[in-house]
């Protein structure tokens, strides 16, 4: 049996699409495994303006020369995010009119949380974890016995485009446990995969598209589960479906080195390891000294963590991960005044994030200034949220960066409900999220990521500061040049450490680590600090 699997994305990053992948060729070898990540912020220009994350409206005969190649498999099985869906759509459409025998299915986060669409569209969803179900599925699909009564799948029973025909809603399945999570196959990484090039159409995936898109950087996940509920988030939707996932989870320290290993061996250049996961440092600290040790032992390479949450910053599992190759960190903040955190339904008040800002800025000269992720253009804030949002974002201790974002609505979550109820409208997160809006104090936040202000300067440009519903005046320019500045730091941020997994890698970063270049700064000039006997030493 013939199935295609396509993952469609702005990146080469899907974790999830890549575990799946893995288990779905253990089941059927004769799985193909291709990527469309159909970008459309590459020029400098675009990347200045904020229009990174936009997801592109693509002509639709560039859709259909996407659709033909993988139409012709049994299975069609896709893969997306909420803010890829309307592609998604337009490319089932445009296989159901190629093959119209194809069974097609859908999986991926927006399934999960939109699963009401979604079925308008699939013959089949996979509305939870998909690596046993889809065992579970494919058996009873290949020997033509029923399969719709398969758990964590939702089946139309009626061929159709506009959502005719009954559906059948099976239930959930338990969470995957610790044990389970280790006995799935590694990752499907590196070898046997296709990338849609424009113009050329499937190619396989090469070493300079991985580049390309990753820099030097491998992206995982190894924990999975978050204890927060934030409103925004898409969690609220899979904690509405088992509570329990907000209990952690996670397989062994031994598979998640192998897991780094063997994309290792298939691409030498990986020069740092990013972590996705939405908690890293909430798990055990005996859990991340055991990985600490295994990862400093076999792995050695810098790696950052990204799930970071205020609550679980401690000194000593920084000290711990530090020396076992730590260099970077993201941490949520989103807002620097209370009542905007308790709409959020974040449990961390200002000060607990400060303390938290405080002890990261301890290891300031052996990391990457952190990331603090800061959610802008909500359309609840007052001018006192506004101005206390700029004041604390000026007193985080430096050095730090931020990530900006524009307040997006995920369907299905809470914050929708709560723009409902307040009668209020914000694009989707299908619509440009970090293009914020271009106020004076959202100048302001960028501008303060790099100089702090001096008190008069601050203090003028905070009185004429505005929240995003307010009547007021936009400088569109400024921003422009205060998000250039801010970019250009954050570049010279990461050169100092020769990362580059930040930003879209080229050949010149290939060379770079070709050369043994990127090798030598780091054993030479940026080396690991041993924090056993003191912040103030290094190896």
């Amino acid at each position: 049996m013939k199935i295609s699997m396509i993952c469609v994305e702005d990146a080469l990053m899907n974790i999830g699409f890549r575990k799946m992948a893995s288990r779905m060729k253990q089941l059927n070898p004769d799985t193909t495994i291709s990527y469309i990540a159909y970008m459309n912020y590459h020029s400098f220009k675009s990347i200045i303006l904020g229009k990174l994350g936009e997801a592109p409206e693509v002509k639709d005969d560039i859709v259909r020369r996407m659709a033909e190649p993988i139409a012709s498999s049994d299975i069609v099985a896709f893969s997306s995010m909420t803010g890829y869906a309307p592609l998604t759509r337009d490319l089932i459409k445009h296989v159901r009119t190629i093959n119209p025998n194809a069974y097609i299915i859908w999986g991926g986060i927006h399934p999960i949380i939109v699963a009401e669409d979604a079925i308008k569209y699939a013959d089949a969803i996979c509305t939870g974890e998909g690596e046993f179900a889809f065992e579970t599925f494919f058996e009873a699909f290949k020997n033509g016995k029923d399969f719709t009564k398969t758990n964590n799948f939702w089946f139309r029973t009626k061929s159709g485009t506009n959502g005719e025909g009954s559906i059948v809603k099976n239930l959930f399945l338990p969470l995957m446990t610790n044990e389970a999570m280790n006995t799935m196959p590694l990752p499907h990484y590196g070898k046997d995969e296709w990338f849609y090039k424009h113009g050329k159409g499937y190619i396989p995936l090469s070493r300079d598209i991985y580049v390309q898109y990753n820099g030097l950087g491998y992206n995982t996940v190894w924990s999975i589960g978050c204890p927060f509920k934030c409103t925004y988030c898409g969690n609220t939707k899979f904690i509405e479906n088992d509570s329990k996932y907000r209990t952690m989870r996670h397989p062994s320290v031994e598979y998640i080195i192998q897991e780094i290993k063997k994309a290792q061996d298939i691409h030498p250049h990986i020069s740092t390891i990013i972590f996705h996961d939405d908690s890293f440092m909430a798990l055990p600290i005996e859990t991340l000294s055991h990985f600490a040790s295994e990862y400093k032992n076999q792995v050695g390479l810098p790696f950052a963590v990204y799930g970071v949450i205020p609550n679980y910053v401690k000194e000593e599992k920084f000290k711990i991960l530090l020396e076992a190759g730590l260099n970077r960190v993201r941490m949520g903040i989103q807002n620097g005044s209370e009542r905007i955190l308790k709409f959020y339904d974040r449990p961390t008040p200002p000060v607990r994030v400060m303390e938290a800002a405080k002890t990261i800025n301890k290891f300031w000269r052996f990391m990457i200034p952190p990331a603090y992720d800061i959610i802008l253009d909500n359309p609840i804030e007052t001018k006192d949220d506004v101005i206390t949002n700029l004041k604390f974002i000026r007193e985080l201790p430096r050095p730090y960066t931020l990530n900006v974002y524009s307040l997006r609505v995920i369907p299905n979550t809470v914050l929708e409900k709560q723009m409902q109820e307040h009668k209020l409208f914000i694009d989707e997160i299908s619509a440009n999220y970090v293009g914020v809006a271009p106020t004076l104090a959202n100048c302001l936040v960028f501008i303060l990521a790099v100089f702090r202000l001096p008190n008069w300067l601050f203090e003028y440009w905070l009185d004429k500061s505005q929240p995003i519903l307010s009547k007021q005046k936009y400088y569109p320019k400024f921003l422009a040049v205060c998000r250039t500045v801010y970019l250009v730091q954050r570049g010279i941020d990461h050169l100092k450490f020769m990362d580059f997994s930040v930003f879209e890698g080229n050949k010149m970063t290939y060379l770079l680590w070709k050369s043994g270049f990127v090798r030598f700064w780091r054993e030479s000039i940026k080396r690991r600090p041993n924090l056993s006997r003191g912040s103030s030493h290094i190896l």
